[in-house]
């Protein structure tokens, strides 16, 4: 598998932060045991999983392992529209290349999107926003350490980090860790097309 990770051409999809690309090595191999429904990997969380994306009265918004409530990684642009949850920034071209869309619920500057669109794979890429977790309990603003105690297979890379997604191998979180906490947090399909 030849995965891409974000680099310089995603730099108005991740951050500012990020200064340049990373080769495409393979991802390791994470844990493929899928949490049990509902565990919580947060302290004082409900672990309720709301099948919508929504959070529960006190409960963490989940992002992983196959998407963000009913948006899943690769649906098709008109599957993702029907889930309700998004506002297509740019539409992906019919043949190859990639849109952009944001989350209606968290609308990204101009210059920014909520995740990608891949012509021949549908939703490539959604990033996190603040009220977002892993099933495992990371989001933004994680530290390094709590980072690699819940993903312990975690490639560090110069610009990113990144791990295959535990309970889908077709999927792989990727980090922007700087100053030892996240700033950036995807779930990307392994194999999407839209950034480096």
């Amino acid at each position: 598998m030849n995965l891409r990770l974000p680099g310089i051409a995603a730099i108005t999809a991740m951050a500012p932060l990020l200064v340049a690309g990373c080769a495409g090595d393979e991802p390791a191999t994470g844990p493929t045991s899928p949490r049990t429904p509902g565990a919580s990997a947060t302290p004082g969380g409900s672990g309720d999983r709301p099948s919508d994306g929504t959070a529960s009265p006190g409960g963490p918004v989940h992002l992983g392992p196959d998407g963000y409530g009913a948006l899943k990684l690769g649906m098709t642009l008109d599957q993702a529209e029907a889930t309700g949850l998004i506002t297509v920034k740019l539409k992906p071209p019919k043949d190859h290349g990639c849109g952009t869309f944001d989350l209606k619920t968290h609308p990204r500057p101009a210059s920014t999107a909520g995740g990608n669109l891949s012509a021949g794979l549908g939703v490539a890429s959604i990033f996190a926003v603040a009220d977002m977790r892993t099933p495992e309990g990371i989001t933004l603003g994680s530290s390094l350490a709590q980072v690699q105690n819940a993903y312990p297979r975690l490639q560090n890379g110069p610009n990113l980090s990144f791990t295959k997604v535990p309970g889908n191998p077709a999927a792989v979180y990727t980090f922007l860790i700087a100053d030892g906490r996240v700033k950036e947090l995807v779930l990307d399909l392994a194999t999407q097309d839209c950034h480096n």
